[in-house]
């Protein structure tokens, strides 16, 4: 599953703002009962750019860690490497494609907001753990992708067309990376001690609980 982010993804389109960019169930807009709809509306696009940028973030540390991974295949199973050096160029494909989402929403959009956060630093943070709790993580970030789309952002109807283009060739490839990541993270699984274990599920418990605080989250709009 390949394709290109302007001939395939972007097609010359614009971010059409009378719509949303995430579906209620995702941006709980709908529980904001004091906003006007056009408010609620308007919330939706900030937080679908947000969700966007946090995307483009963690593509900086799964792509480190799968290249880290590559070089236990080198001179080994070659089929295996092509996968893991494919999976990279998708990420880093991904990474481009969130970041030509950032300038199209700020195109359309008012001025005045920042996403806080620095991938470099996330990355740094996630990738000092082991092996174990970094593929665990990547593994439920894959998962939670997987499932936002299908059940939540591909059957809403009022949402940007593009938008929802986007994160359904995300999630094209995002379904094979799924499948290579739980294979790498149970190959790396065989080779650790129960030590070795509890200490990548307390190093798990760690990052899932930074990453859910980080400012990212809180958007700064002003």
């Amino acid at each position: 599953m390949r394709w290109d982010i302007e001939a395939d993804v972007i097609r010359g389109r614009q971010f059409d703002t009378t719509h949303k960019f995430l579906p209620d169930g995702l941006s709980k807009v709908h529980e904001l009962d004091f906003l006007t709809p056009a408010e609620q509306r308007y919330v939706s696009q900030i937080q679908g750019r947000t969700y966007a940028n946090m995307f483009g973030l963690v593509e900086r540390f799964i792509n480190a860690k799968v290249l880290e991974l590559s070089r236990e295949h080198w001179l080994g199973d070659q089929v295996a490497l092509e996968a893991l050096v494919r999976f990279s160029d998708e990420e880093l494909k991904h990474q481009a494609l969130f970041r030509r989402i950032e300038h199209l929403a700020g195109a359309q959009m008012p001025a005045g907001y920042t996403f806080v956060p620095q991938p470099n630093d996330v990355a740094m943070a996630v990738l000092s753990k082991s092996t174990w709790a970094v593929l665990a993580f990547i593994l439920d970030l894959e998962l939670f992708t997987q499932l936002h789309y299908r059940e939540s952002i591909d059957p809403a109807p009022q949402l940007s067309d593009l938008f929802k283009d986007v994160f359904r060739f995300h999630w094209k490839e995002e379904s094979q990376h799924a499948i290579m990541d739980e294979l790498e993270w149970r190959r790396h699984d065989a080779t650790v001690t129960p030590a070795q274990r509890d200490q990548g599920v307390d190093e798990l418990d760690i990052i899932a609980n930074k990453f859910l605080r980080l400012p990212a989250i809180n958007s700064k709009v002003v």
